[in-house]
């Protein structure tokens, strides 16, 4: 009888321990953090630049993207199936790309929506395309002039309104007492002739006079000499030079050999890491207006990007492609990972959303960020750091 009773418990023991690891085996896999995503993939595009012209952001964003791939995945997903990114390399020089760029993330690889293109022409070329697709695309830095002739219902922004830091710019010029300034532009287009054009229209405002608009026409230009030459002859208090890296380091450079040691304002372009580690010593005339970044959000999504990557995000717009992501996911979430239209207007609805860009993210009803005006703040280098300029 004894022999009969443990046999019977041996039986169900064995039994128990099959079941238990038969099951083991089937589990979904467990995402950093002990929440499981299964069930069909949902693709989302990411079109940046990854090679010419504004690489080094386009790779930033590009990583910004991955991260917020990541914090999804990490959060259960979308209704947990997992969100996986889809990259393609699209720059402001090669825009003869958009095309067939945007056509294989619709056709072929079926993504629900894009994050990006990087900068406003980009955006400009797969406008149609995006919007005839009925694809929501939400730019990581994208300026809503694009918005200003009401194109682009499909098109959202996660980027700071550039009135914004022009505003305070010019504010800091005043404070000053510059009288007399020279714009210097690499393009008369996009972002170039938007934060120029609007420097231009609202500086009279402070008491201050346009004396010169320098138009290079190339955005890859190396030899400004003969431009800053032309400067330097009308005596302006300062430049308005709206610079990113490659070419800044050159600029400067430039202006320090002919002696031309006025200040230098710029957009929050000009305040990359790249520069900063490549010339230092050059960029001290350098002020610009940058997205304060003093908040628990953005402090957060520091300390994921640095435990990922090993370093601090280079670019304002690594962190407005995180939230672009983050915010994608969300709007998915409601539509039960359906694109098209249900997106859009999910997206739209976009209201009171827990950012790294901004604390709260509300989307304007032109689809682009809301923006306080307190938001920008002054910068410039001291002992090979970006620092607030007082």
């Amino acid at each position: 009888m004894k022999k009969t009773i443990w046999a019977i418990i041996i039986i169900v023991v064995l039994a128990a321990l099959f079941w238990f690891f038969a099951g083991k085996k089937t589990e979904a896999p467990q995402a950093p953090g002990g929440t499981e995503t299964s069930g069909e993939p949902i693709k989302i595009g990411s079109i940046s630049a990854l090679t010419g012209v504004g690489t080094a952001i386009g790779e930033e964003e590009k990583r910004g993207a991955e991260l917020g791939v990541e914090f999804v995945n990490k959060n259960g997903g979308i209704n947990g199936r997992p969100l996986v990114l889809v990259s393609e390399d699209l720059s402001i020089d090669k825009l003869k790309n958009a095309g067939t760029v945007t056509s294989k993330l619709i056709n072929v690889d079926k993504v629900v929506g894009i994050v990006g293109p990087q900068w406003d022409e980009p955006a400009m070329a797969i406008l149609p395309i995006v919007e005839a697709a009925k694809l929501p695309t939400i730019g990581p830095d994208t300026t809503d002039a694009v918005e200003t002739n009401g194109l682009g219902k499909y098109l959202f922004s996660t980027w700071y309104d550039n009135r914004e830091g022009i505003e305070t710019l010019l504010k800091f010029a005043e404070s000053k007492g510059y009288k007399r300034g020279t714009i210097i532009r690499l393009l008369d287009g996009g972002f170039w002739k938007f934060t120029s054009d609007l420097f231009a229209d609202r500086a009279p405002s402070y008491g201050i006079t346009i004396i010169d608009d320098i138009n290079i026409n190339n955005p890859l230009a190396n030899d400004f000499r003969t431009f800053i030459t032309k400067a330097k002859a009308k005596n302006p208090d300062f430049i308005f030079f709206v610079t990113s890296d490659p070419g800044e380091c050159i600029f400067f450079k430039q202006m320090r050999e002919q002696n031309f040691a006025v200040p230098v304002l710029a957009t929050e372009a000009a305040g990359n890491s790249a520069s900063l580690t490549e010339c230092p010593n050059e960029l001290a005339n350098l002020f610009f207006s940058t997205p304060s970044q003093n908040h628990d959000g953005y402090f957060k999504f520091e300390k994921m990007f640095s435990e990922k990557y090993g370093r601090r995000p280079l670019f304002p717009s690594a962190v407005s492609a995180f939230d672009a992501v983050r915010i994608m996911a969300l709007a998915l979430e409601q539509t039960g990972g359906q694109g098209g239209e249900p997106l859009q207007k999910a997206l739209a609805e976009t209201k009171d959303f827990p950012g790294a860009t901004l604390p709260i993210i509300t989307f304007k009803e032109n689809g682009f960020m809301i923006t306080p005006d307190d938001v920008f703040e002054m910068q410039t280098v001291k002992n090979g750091e970006f620092v607030r300029a007082e």
